[in-house]
């Protein structure tokens, strides 16, 4: 006799296409595990499909072409599926015996001319300006709000482009990745990012694992940024002092780091400095959890996790690995910096 109180298990779902055309219901018997690794910046996000090949097939008629796109949308059954983007095909691997085919992609794939190293000056530019013309060179279409950031001078040192642009949205305090298949090119002021609402909380034991690490000595209290100053011919200095009430602020460690970038005056000298000392800050405490697997979990989310005594707090979503398994069903594995040291401190209401 069934139970009316027993609640029905999620049933994860996927979708996959190739070239645009759904293999979902082709492929479904075969599949021993999707992974899509979402990454908030500095990396190309990843899919990583595992299936099995009894019958030789994957060798022969279903051999997959480099370069050809797969498209990710990922869920439970009864649920709209969430689109996880595409992904141009890298890496095609065999073992045997058992005989299996694992199929790696990435979103900003092989070809495409945002992974080829260039070496270029830039002068006289905004941080807009200058993502709005690496955009522009690789028809793709630029969001997200960049505040006024003037800069004299840039060099890109045999870098990507991508690599190039992440580098200095890092030093003005933003992060940015490619999305949707090489066709957005997203930035987020990483405040901004820090101060949104949790999409989750959770306590120890909603957790499958975790593994913190809070480093008390290696995060300095204060930055000092040099620059030249072209008018008076002498080298200033601007800093930025870590807030008590900020996570971290309170660090053992009473360092100040010392930089020397170029800077159009004290004004771009100070943002230069408080970026890098909230980028520092944000290594002190970290965890890795392993939890239920959702859609909603992607990087650059916030997620509030309570219970674990000084550790407890509202974390950021560095990394979120997604994985469909036949054993384990649907989990996610999340990398995490803290952002605000005490979720108990923030009245609104998360799932």
């Amino acid at each position: 006799m069934s139970d009316s109180r027993v609640q029905d298990v999620p049933t994860p779902a996927f979708e996959l296409s190739y070239n645009g055309k759904s293999i979902t219901a082709d492929i479904a018997g075969h599949v021993l595990s999707i992974a899509y690794t979402d990454h908030l910046s500095g990396e190309s996000d990843e899919l990583d499909v595992e299936l099995e090949d009894v019958d030789g097939r994957w060798l022969d008629s279903w051999y997959p072409d480099k370069g050809a796109t797969l498209a990710l949308k990922l869920g439970y059954r009864g649920t709209a599926l969430t689109a996880a983007g595409s992904f141009d095909i890298d890496e095609v691997e065999y073992r045997s015996p058992p005989s299996t085919v694992r199929i790696r992609a990435l979103a900003t794939g092989v070809q495409h001319p945002l992974r080829t190293k260039n070496g270029r000056a830039y002068e006289q530019i905004t941080l807009q300006a200058l993502a709005q013309r690496i955009a522009k060179r690789h028809r793709m279409q630029l969001q997200g709000k960049i505040e006024a950031v003037n800069i004299d001078r840039l060099t890109q040192y045999h870098e990507t482009d991508l690599q190039f642009l992440q580098r200095v949205a890092d030093q003005h305090g933003y992060v940015c990745k490619v999305m949707d298949n090489n066709r957005k090119l997203v930035f987020w002021k990483r405040s901004d990012l820090m101060q949104s609402a949790s999409v989750r909380r959770y306590t120890p034991a909603q957790l499958m694992g975790w593994q913190a690490q809070d480093q008390l000595s290696k995060v300095p209290a204060q930055v000092d940024v040099s620059y030249h100053d072209p008018a008076k011919r002498v080298l200033r200095t601007a800093s930025a002092r870590a807030d008590a009430k900020a996570p971290g602020g309170k660090a053992s460690s009473a360092d100040t780091v010392k930089l020397t970038r170029k800077a159009a005056g004290k004004r771009q000298a100070e943002q230069m400095a408080a970026a890098e000392l909230e980028r520092r800050q944000l290594e002190r405490t970290r965890m890795s959890v392993t939890v239920d697997g959702s859609p909603q979990l992607a990087a650059g989310s916030n997620i509030d996790l309570d219970g674990f005594g000084k550790l407890s707090g509202r974390y950021q979503i560095q990394r979120a690995s997604h994985r469909i398994s036949r054993q384990d069903g649907y989990v996610c594995e999340l990398e995490l910096k803290r952002v605000a040291a005490s979720a108990a401190q923030d009245k609104r209401k998360t799932p």
